[in-house]
């Protein structure tokens, strides 16, 4: 099995808000109470590199190339957001831009993409 080495400087730890224990590779975000719980759609989201139950320390990737599971179809070159259930679609109007893909990919998916964060307008 192929491994990523993720810079320190990009990652972030917490207390899983809910059970993210089979969520590698969905969305997440920094709740309130500073827990990580799933990202809604719309909202600013991380990929999970490292899930946990809840109560238990989660990682998500803050920057750099992540890897996220697509929602739905979408193409290269595309601002991403976030879905219902924390996957990668391409981002509309009025939502939180989590990346920019890299690449094209099918719903289901993991594929690489560059995370970048801009709020909606």
């Amino acid at each position: 099995m192929a491994t990523t080495k993720i810079h320190e400087a990009f990652v972030h730890a917490a207390d899983a808000g809910a059970d993210l224990s089979a969520k590698l590779h969905f969305l997440a975000k920094v709740h309130t109470d500073g827990t990580i719980i799933l990202a809604t759609a719309g909202s600013a989201g991380f990929p999970i590199v490292e899930a946990a139950a809840s109560g238990r320390p989660v990682t998500i990737q803050v920057g750099g190339i992540g890897k996220a599971v697509a929602g739905a179809s979408f193409n290269a070159g595309v601002n991403l957001a976030s879905d219902t259930d924390g996957k990668l679609v391409t981002a509309g109007g009025g939502v939180d831009v989590v990346g920019y893909s890299l690449a094209a990919a099918d719903a289901g998916e993991v594929v690489s993409y560059l995370i970048s964060h801009a709020p909606s307008p």
